[in-house]
């Protein structure tokens, strides 16, 4: 479903190496960390994975789409394939969460009909645990909150991947749990999950696939791995 070969991405003419021939290769229904020290590459490769930033070298693949060689004008075709929840969630603020959550349905749809876009907008708040919220200001709500209707907006057009950056960033214990249990769901549900994160106790809790990145290169690929190659036994929720 993605593929990645030698993706390579460098910035200040050659001084400034982000990634350096990272190849890898994810399946559809696979979850995924992205482990690493801050400036690893993680955030650089998901930008490299949805265009926001474009590779100096290499290939990157999602389904049919060649993600390196996409026009501007397409690019639109390869945002409906990926639900992306940044760390910095931007809403429109003086908007109800239903209402953010139904734009990002009314920008990429033609003449989207009223009765898809409450039922879409719907259940995916039902499903992030937030519908009830559904007519609150953006403004009204906490961060924890925030966060839950930026994952349901990254879901309302049915992606084949969910990308998150840094997704309990901020949050506390209590909330940080409840998030991982929401992704778990949305992976049940039989979408593909990519998260980047320092939540050691997140990865080492829920035993997924990992990468890890370091200086800009992959240097471990490990199925059901911990946050580190020794893992300390105690770092994980107990729920």
């Amino acid at each position: 479903m993605i593929k990645v070969k030698n993706a390579s991405k460098n910035y200040k003419n050659g001084a400034d190496w982000a990634l350096k021939k990272i190849s890898f290769q994810m399946q559809a229904g696979e979850f995924i960390y992205l482990v690493g020290p801050s400036g690893s590459g993680k955030s650089t490769l998901l930008k490299l994975l949805t265009r926001q930033e474009k590779l100096t070298s290499g290939s990157i693949q999602v389904n049919n789409i060649l993600v390196d060689k996409i026009s501007d004008s397409k690019l639109y075709l390869l945002r409906r394939k990926l639900g992306i929840v940044t760390q910095e969630d931007l809403f429109l603020p003086q908007h109800t969460a239903f209402q953010n959550i139904a734009f990002a349905i009314e920008v990429v749809e033609k003449n989207p009909q009223p009765e898809m876009i409450y039922q879409r907008t719907t259940t995916v708040l039902e499903q992030v645990g937030m519908l009830d919220c559904q007519d609150k200001l953006i403004t009204e709500l906490s961060i924890g909150q925030r966060k839950r209707i930026a994952i349901a907006r990254a879901l309302v057009n049915n992606p084949l991947v969910l990308l998150a950056d840094e997704p309990t960033a901020n949050l506390d214990i209590k909330s940080s749990v409840e998030m991982m249990k929401i992704f778990l769901r949305i992976h049940d549900a039989g979408t593909s999950v990519i998260i980047a994160t320092h939540d050691s106790t997140m990865v080492n809790s829920i035993r997924k696939r990992v990468l890890e990145l370091d200086n800009g290169q992959l240097v471990r690929d490990e199925k059901f791995g911990g946050y580190t190659r020794i893992s300390d036994p105690k770092d994980v929720y107990v729920w």
